[in-house]
């Protein structure tokens, strides 16, 4: 046979750590002496040595050539890694880390130097041929604080004087240099900040350290050439509307200068006028008429207006005015006539309570009775203010006749009575009761008391007229009737199988004093509660309703029905069937079976034999109990049938089977091929698709699908023929 199928074997120091297999390719393993064996599928084999060492480990040198870089952001250092020793001896590559102040490696390189370095923390790892590694140690290359150069405003110019900017400088090394162009051609020198006049313009500075290392440019300061001072007037109200005031105002704005305005009023001759009501800044107000002009001073900015001349009109406002009073008492017909004469241009009307709502018409009419206020204002807003009263007349007053008032009892009775007496206004009255609209009685030249029958209970409205057309309603405080409205509820129930009833009258369910009633049934004696229990059968039964007013109600006739005790009897029914029999009670029986509820169901099926416990409950909760024995007939499967026509036998099905509604049976041959599938009732004739079968042993399965009797019947039986 040719040889194969090789196998290999590893051995430590003569010990087996891996045994005979396919895998040829040994790693992971640590220094020692080693045997490698391998097997064809001969059994044939054949070794060899192998000694594994330890190199030793790699170590190295870092050095930079400087520590401190001579300006912010260079990248002009470098590193040389020296004297490496250990691992493989040769085939070095390095990596240099850097970890700070970000973390990075650069790609492994065959030279042991990096140049182009900038200020951070670095190391590098070497790595022989094996792929053994060494890190040094970290060295830290350093850099100066970036310079950075700031340019502010130290003072802002004047009328008189030039802007200041003072340049600081931060960081770098050494004494710093400066110059308004990058290529310094006329530097100036300052230690930590210089500052120096500038008129008008744009301004930035660079600034170099010692070293020469240049920061960005500052930042840019614009200098504004200081806007000239001026005075802007407003006059729109330097002048008197009414006359004798003193409400002129004089409105001064300065622009320009240096801001911070002070405004004084002078008079025509340029003196000051200390006692003027300055607002706000530049805002005089409450002025007399004369020639005035505003001085303005800014700093050491200073200006004059132009003058300003205050005038009044020639003729003040004057006002008369006349009141008509109201004609009824509570009516609106009042009415204010004014006369204005004077003031200026076309002089406006107001009346309270809104006083900023001004017409043309000096006549106000539709006055109620009351204090006001009214105004005459001309155009210029100069206004006479004056109180007023419209005067109210005797009004119509009303009593109620003592002893007048016959309430109505029951509501609907319409029998209440009163008598009312009318005083005030002006004879003779006219009298409404309830509807405005309806019809007044007018009653004579003396007549005062008026009578109101055939009232309902519950308050009424009088409406009142006299001679001069003056109207009043009054309400009526009548007292309520009572609305009894008695209904009937009458319940039937059940105390140890003999029918009862309760009767229970309700009042209106406006009554919330049920207190106040009483309830006679049938004429008899009165009592407090609205319940009658077992009131005797019979026909034509009523309860009288009372109130403690005196009013009485009477229900309608109703009838009280009587019932034969509930009684129960259990009979035999088809196959497996109970009847119960319910006579008695109140009828809409609802049956058990053994404590399981049927509903209306009297008709029940038995699936074992045993005692059966129904009980019957009418709907007044009577409940009547009957237990008889009942015995179970079990489903009939017959073993054989003759299939000849005879009359005898010719069919073959499951038997005493009607309860199960459900049941499907199968019929199989003696191969297991399903011959017939057929349901309750149904029976099979010998036949398979119309051709007879042959006489032998067939096969069922009988199931009954029946929730509470699932059961399954598999057997045999025979065909004759």
């Amino acid at each position: 046979m040719v040889p194969g199928g090789y196998e290999y074997q590893l051995e430590l120091n003569g010990t087996e750590t891996i045994p005979f297999g396919t895998a040829y390719n040994f790693t992971g393993l640590s220094a020692g002496n080693y045997t490698v064996t391998v097997r064809d599928s001969q059994g044939c084999e054949a070794s060899v040595n192998v000694v594994l060492t330890d190199p030793l480990p790699i170590n190295a040198t870092i050095i930079p050539d400087t520590t401190l870089l001579s300006c912010f952001g260079d990248k002009s250092a470098t590193i040389t890694v020296s004297n490496v020793t250990g691992g493989q001896e040769s085939n070095y590559t390095y990596t240099l880390n850097m970890t700070a102040p970000t973390v990075n490696a650069s790609g492994p390189q065959t030279s042991p130097v990096f140049s182009g370095l900038g200020a951070g923390t670095y190391n590098v790892t070497v790595t022989d041929g094996y792929n053994c590694a060494f890190t040094t140690a970290d060295v830290t290359i350093a850099e100066p604080e970036q310079i950075i150069a700031s340019l502010v405003k130290a003072t802002s110019q004047t009328c008189l004087t030039e802007t200041t900017l003072t340049l600081s400088a931060t960081g770098g090394t050494g004494i710093y240099e400066y110059s308004s162009d990058a290529s310094f051609s006329s530097p100036d020198t300052f230690t930590t900040d210089v500052t120096f006049p500038v008129s008008p313009g744009t301004y930035s500075y660079y600034v170099r350290d010692a070293n020469g290392c240049t920061s960005v440019v500052s930042n840019d300061i614009v200098i504004e050439e200081l806007p000239e001072l001026i005075v802007d007037l407003d006059i729109t109200n330097a002048t008197i509307n009414c006359a004798g005031d003193a409400t002129g105002v004089i409105v001064a704005t300065a622009q320009g200068g240096l801001g911070n305005y002070i405004y004084t009023l002078q008079d025509a001759g340029g003196n000051d006028i200390p006692t003027a009501t300055q607002d706000s800044p530049g805002v005089f107000t409450e002025l007399l008429i004369g020639t005035y002009q505003v001085k303005v001073d800014s700093g050491d900015c200073l200006t004059t207006s132009s003058m300003i001349s205050i005038t009044e009109p020639d003729l003040p406002l004057n006002v008369e005015f006349t009141v008509t009073d109201v004609t009824c008492s509570g009516a609106n017909n009042g009415l204010l006539e004014i006369i204005a004469t004077g003031g200026t241009g076309i002089i406006k009307y107001a009346i309270s309570p809104q006083l900023n709502q001004f017409f043309d018409s000096p006549i106000f009419e539709n006055l109620a009775s009351g204090n006001y206020q009214a105004l005459a204002q001309d155009e210029l807003g100069c206004y006479v203010l004056f109180d007023f009263e419209v005067n109210d007349p005797i009004p119509v007053s009303l009593t109620i006749v003592p002893n007048s008032i016959i309430p109505e009892l029951c509501n609907g009775d319409n029998n209440g009575s009163f008598s009312i007496e009318i005083s005030g206004g002006e004879l003779p009255y006219n009298v409404a009761l309830d509807d405005i609209s309806g019809v007044y009685t007018t009653g004579t030249l003396t007549q005062t008391q008026f009578d109101f029958p055939n009232l309902s209970g519950g308050d009424h409205v009088v409406y009142v007229s006299d001679a001069l057309g003056c109207e009043s309603e009054w309400n009526i405080t009548f007292p309520e009737s009572v609305l009894i409205n008695p209904i009937l509820d009458i319940e039937y129930g059940c105390t140890n199988n003999l029918s009862t009833n309760t009767v229970t009258v309700s009042v209106d369910e406006s009554n919330t004093d049920l207190s106040a009633f009483s309830y006679s049934l049938d004429g008899g004696a009165y009592q407090a509660s609205n319940i009658f229990t077992n009131v005797p059968p019979g026909l034509d039964h009523y309860i009288d309703v009372s109130h403690t007013n005196g009013c009485v109600k009477r229900t309608e006739f109703f009838d009280i029905s009587q019932y034969d005790p509930l009684a129960l009897v259990l009979e035999d029914g088809e196959l497996n069937q109970i009847i119960a029999v319910a006579t008695g009670g109140s009828g809409d029986y609802e049956y058990t079976l053994n404590g399981e509820p049927y509903g209306s169901e009297s008709t029940f099926i038995i699936y074992e034999s045993g005692d059966y416990t129904v009980t019957v409950t009418d709907r007044f909760g009577c409940v009547a109990t009957a237990t008889k024995y009942y015995e179970y007939i079990d489903v009939c499967i017959p073993n054989y049938f003759t299939p000849n026509n005879d009359g005898n036998l010719d069919e073959w099905g499951p038997g005493c089977t009607n309860q199960y509604k459900d049941l499907k049976f199968s019929i199989f041959d003696r191969y297991g091929r399903k011959i017939a599938t057929l349901r309750v009732g149904e029976t099979w004739d010998g036949r398979y698709n119309g051709a007879e079968l042959p006489s032998g042993d067939y096969w069922y399965v009988v199931k009954l699908n029946d929730t509470k009797d699932d059961r399954e019947f598999v057997g045999h039986f025979t065909l004759y023929r």
